[in-house]
């Protein structure tokens, strides 16, 4: 059976493939009843607004590591820190998740754009 680490990290590399591919059913499937996200230019969107901004046509692919992922857990909440490098731009993302009736979902996102 998996670690709640492995869980997550498979968690956060399907949400950069489904955000690559347009899934916005996948996402909204793993979304917390209430999501907080924080883009690169300062702007916070709910879920709502976050669905409505995942490219649904051919935008650069987002890279992401996944070794790269650092993740801390603590019960039934978690941290994953990654940086997902973006038209040769790189953006270090915080998310936040929780774990609701066995399953993890994210609840907060933060994401500004490093050097």
């Amino acid at each position: 059976m998996p670690s709640d680490k492995e869980d997550l990290r498979t968690l956060n590399v399907a949400i950069n493939d489904a955000e690559n591919a347009g899934e916005m059913g996948f996402l909204a499937s793993i979304l917390a009843p209430e999501l907080a996200f924080s883009r690169a230019n300062g702007e916070v969107d709910d879920a709502g607004r976050f669905l409505q901004q995942v490219p649904t046509k051919k935008s650069p692919p987002r890279e992401l590591r996944s070794e790269a992922i650092e993740i801390e857990t603590f019960d039934n909440r978690a941290i994953a820190k990654c940086v997902i490098t973006q038209g040769g731009k790189n953006y270090h993302n915080i998310r936040l998740f929780v774990r609701k009736d066995a399953k993890w979902k994210l609840l907060a996102w933060a994401n500004e754009k490093v050097e």
